[in-house]
């Protein structure tokens, strides 16, 4: 079975962790985006795996074959880079080619697939051209011909469409994700870009300072974040986190979250896990989507112990809902998206706000960490 596996891998430039044991798998036919910002590890991950870089402890297994002293050639893994990694004085044909050349495959076969992964990628018109001559589209979809004429048994793509114009990216993307359903193996596809990461992954890992911070589904992701860096990091808006104290009231263990501004009582289910918690200090999440302005409907009740009150800062409409920016005191911000809003409301007025207490969610704002059943 076509499955990799990453245990424990740990990679340092000197003294500067840049991978700290960081543990995943990617299923045979499974499309897994690793998400981050800028030097939190995701590129020097794929060098680990496709052999570029070395590992300092850890195993990379992939087939059931531990790869990781493998030298590179002898992984069988392709590989899209951000720079395409074409060979400018060859012609289309030739960048396709040469890598079943050099594993010594007959020349038949070779222009079979050559010709097979041209057509696939409306390449055929322009097989004898120089790259140099080529646009960045076309340059981009001879990397993916390339990845697509080799049977490997994982591919790698590095943030390949980082390059190319909005427009381009969505024909890309079809590219890319039509190659990965041909071949049916293992992917690994790289971004700082969420909204691709969200759209396409099947799974998202998302790392940042070296560490898997969460590997989950697009919507759990969104929903559950693991901790404060997640929830910070993922949506546009992000979730709002708020630092507040939690308090229990009454013999029937009724909690309530505590902020200048605000007052939740909290639903049952975190009676348990705030008794296990037993500290009086937290870190409040509110998504922006699970806000509804007083008046309009909403799939929650709003009643006086879900609302707050905030001060309009700043009006975003975007296309079917609106994002609004509120101060709720000064020092507690937050963005709300709103799928009907007063086409009066402007900067400066007062809008009180229901809270869907299903959707919140509670950090330890010592380790960061969600608060969960156990």
């Amino acid at each position: 079975m076509n499955e990799l596996e990453i245990k424990d891998l740990v990679k340092h430039y000197g003294t500067n962790p840049v991978i700290q044991h960081v543990s995943f798998t990617v299923s045979e036919g499974e499309f897994f985006v690793l998400l981050g910002p800028s030097g939190g590890g995701k590129s020097t991950m794929l060098r680990l795996i496709c052999g570029l870089e070395q590992p300092d402890s850890g195993n990379i297994i992939l087939s059931n074959r531990d790869i990781t002293r493998l030298p590179s050639r002898e992984r069988n893994v392709g590989m899209v880079f951000q720079d395409y990694g074409l060979y400018p004085h060859m012609d289309v044909y030739q960048n396709i080619a040469y890598g079943l050349e050099a594993r010594g495959m007959p020349r038949d076969e070779v222009d079979q697939r050559v010709r097979r992964s041209a057509e696939k990628l409306g390449l055929t018109p322009l097989i004898k051209r120089i790259i140099v001559d080529l646009s960045g589209g076309e340059q981009q979809r001879v990397a993916l011909a390339r990845a697509l004429a080799k049977d490997a048994d994982l591919y790698l793509f590095d943030e390949p469409l980082s390059n190319l114009d909005p427009k381009l990216r969505s024909q890309a993307r079809r590219d890319i994700l039509m190659l990965h359903r041909e071949k049916n193996k293992p992917s690994i596809y790289v971004t700082h870009d969420q909204t691709e990461a969200l759209a396409i992954g099947d799974r998202i890992g998302v790392i940042a300072q070296g560490r898997m911070q969460q590997v989950d589904i697009a919507d759990d992701l969104i929903r559950n974040p693991a901790n404060m860096y997640v929830a910070g990091f993922i949506g546009s808006p992000a979730m709002g986190l708020i630092r507040a104290s939690v308090l229990c009231e009454g013999q029937f263990l009724d909690y309530r979250v505590q902020a200048k501004g605000i007052n939740l009582k909290l639903s049952k289910k975190w009676a348990k896990i705030l008794d296990t918690y037993n500290k009086r200090e937290i870190v409040l999440g509110i998504r922006p989507s699970a806000m509804a302005i007083e008046g309009t409907p909403s799939t929650f009740t709003i009643s006086p112990e879900n609302i707050l009150s905030g001060v309009v800062e700043d009006i975003q409409p975007l296309i079917g809902e609106t994002v609004v920016s509120l101060k709720v005191s000064e020092d507690i911000h937050l963005s709300a998206i709103f799928q009907e809003v007063n086409e009066t409301l402007m900067p400066g007025d007062t809008l009180r706000v229901g809270i869907d207490l299903g959707e919140i969610r509670l950090f330890d704002p010592e380790t960061q960490d969600a608060l969960v059943e156990k």
